[in-house]
């Protein structure tokens, strides 16, 4: 392994962590008027709530914005699965809703229902749908159209369809810039603020530089020629962080295929000690320094080292802070808590996309070998549930 070149492995997983840094600002300049019209003042000021749903990586991203409407609206706020909404959720606790409803392409069944099932049973709801393409069943269910327009992807020759960091980031970074916008028209503060938020949003990306992003990638590089031995990860955090575990298991499994999970940082004593072969399971660990659990995290870091399992940190902490034997990844910090999930898990693409292509595998398996495989991907089209019926549960 040691004899491999890393610039044999390029892959346009990794190029995209390098591409989040200007992207936010892009992204920005694309959309900013689209986001601060997509919601008109009466429909901010009468909310008493915000739900937000999506499926897989649209749902985490919503959760990840929550901290942003509750520390600037000032309103409750959930980010959830489709289904939960569409068939879990309260008929009666939906009146007053703001739904941002997420699907690039509007077409996932689950968020559709969920859609129409807010605007059935709930009183003075407002329904955006946030998507990429501009015709499709979730535009006609919903009040609202907020459609989003993607920066080019520069990646040369590497256009292989990675699991996805920028739309991730682009649909965390829209809400985000959402619920700033919920806050000025609320009146919790002026212009100027506002302003000053979302330029803070992009300097925190921006501030992830080439050097940095450099320099990690190196590190990943060393790592991956290890961490593609084993064939099991687990990604833990709890608080603000937690849904980027999740997110950062997802693409453990998307990026060639193995077993990722994912586990909550103050549940991890309960079963983490357990599980046999530590040696041979690749954890990563999300940690914001401000986090209220940051104690019992370097706690938990340290009992996962001490049974031998190989640990990546992530955090915008001091090194120093953590066990030796861990693998720490300081990343630049922010001093609007609620943006620091934008970019928490971005080093992983560099070591997911070496993994990957030092497997031989593509990305979400749409190359395998395997005929099943192949096949039920074809036939799946890359979204199961885009034709599942739809029904409004009372």
């Amino acid at each position: 392994m040691s004899r491999l070149k890393k610039e044999d492995y390029n892959n346009s997983m990794r190029l995209e962590s390098y591409d989040l840094a200007t992207f936010a600002g892009q992204l920005y300049q694309l959309n900013h008027q689209k986001i601060l019209d997509a919601v008109t003042t009466p429909e901010y000021l009468l909310a008493k709530k915000v739900l937000a749903c999506g499926c897989g990586d649209s749902f985490c991203a919503a959760a990840c914005a929550k901290q942003a409407f509750l520390q600037l609206a000032r309103v409750p706020m959930e980010g959830m699965p489709a289904i939960e909404l569409s068939r879990h959720y309260s008929g009666q606790d939906l009146d007053d809703t703001l739904l941002f409803s997420i699907s690039s392409r509007g077409k996932t069944s689950r968020v559709v229902e969920a859609t129409q099932r807010v605007k059935k049973l709930g009183k003075n709801t407002t329904a955006v749908a946030i998507v990429n393409f501009p015709e499709s069943p979730l535009v006609d269910a919903a009040d609202e159209l907020l459609l989003i327009q993607m920066p080019k992807f520069e990646c040369g020759p590497y256009t292989e369809h990675a699991p996805c960091q920028r739309s991730y980031f682009s649909t965390m970074f829209t809400m985000m810039l959402l619920a700033v916008r919920m806050g000025e028209v609320r009146g919790h503060y002026c212009a100027r603020q506002a302003e000053a938020y979302r330029q803070g949003m992009i300097d925190y990306a921006a501030s992830f530089t080439r050097e940095l992003v450099d320099q990690n990638d190196d590190r990943m590089w060393q790592l991956a020629q290890t961490w593609v031995n084993f064939h099991h990860y687990e990604v833990v955090a709890c608080g603000p962080e937690y849904p980027n575990a999740w997110f950062g298991a997802a693409k453990f499994v998307e990026a060639y295929g193995d077993l990722a999970t994912y586990e909550n940082t103050e549940n991890w004593p309960a079963t983490g000690p357990y599980a046999k072969d530590p040696q041979s399971i690749g954890t990563v660990v999300i940690l914001d320094r401000e986090n209220e659990a940051f104690d019992l995290s370097v706690e938990v870091i340290g009992q996962m080292v001490a049974l031998g399992r190989p640990t990546i940190v992530i955090t915008d902490a001091d090194a120093g802070t953590f066990p030796a034997g861990a693998e720490v990844f300081e990343i630049p910090s922010t001093p609007y808590r609620w943006a620091k999930p934008l970019m928490q898990y971005s080093p992983l693409g560099n070591l997911l996309g070496y993994i990957s292509k030092m497997r031989g595998s593509s990305f979400y398996r749409y190359g395998d070998h395997e005929p099943f495989v192949r096949e039920t991907m074809a036939r799946m089209g890359g979204d199961p549930i885009s034709n599942e019926p739809l029904l409004i549960v009372p």
